[in-house]
């Protein structure tokens, strides 16, 4: 895998107009991200939530490249590791329009990591991480 700044968050461009109107305050990644895995992050980490032009590609090698202008300071306040079968509604206040509930949790997944429908159970670990615009 490609080794990135920790003190970055990637999005896609789609969510540039949630970043910049602080609407979008929660976000998940595929398997458990908690401090001390590779791309993770903790409570309280001061980081920038960047956006991409060109995505990366790990199997690649190469890097993704981001939106100059796009950075947007935030603060991790919370990091919650479920199964998506545990998630209840409540999970999803903050999260983007497609992510609304499990089944658009796990196509979100699915597209964003090139994941199959069979590759994500209500068994899949999924990382929530929660946030707020500095």
């Amino acid at each position: 895998m490609i080794e990135l700044p920790k003190d970055e968050m990637a999005f896609r461009r789609i969510y540039l107009h949630l970043l910049r109107n602080k609407l979008l305050t929660v976000t998940f990644r595929p398997r458990n991200m908690i401090v001390d895995s590779f791309r993770s992050y903790s409570v309280g980490d001061r980081i920038k939530a960047k956006v991409l032009k060109n995505v990366g590609a790990d199997w690649a090698k190469i890097p993704p490249k981001f939106i100059d202008d796009s950075g947007f300071p935030i603060l991790i306040t919370d990091i919650t590791v479920k199964r998506v079968g545990d998630f209840t509604s409540a999970d999803f206040e903050g999260s983007s329009p497609d992510v609304k509930d499990k089944k658009g949790l796990v196509y979100h997944l699915g597209l964003i990591y090139n994941l199959s429908v069979d590759e994500l159970t209500d068994d899949t670990i999924v990382t929530k991480i929660k946030f707020e615009y500095l």
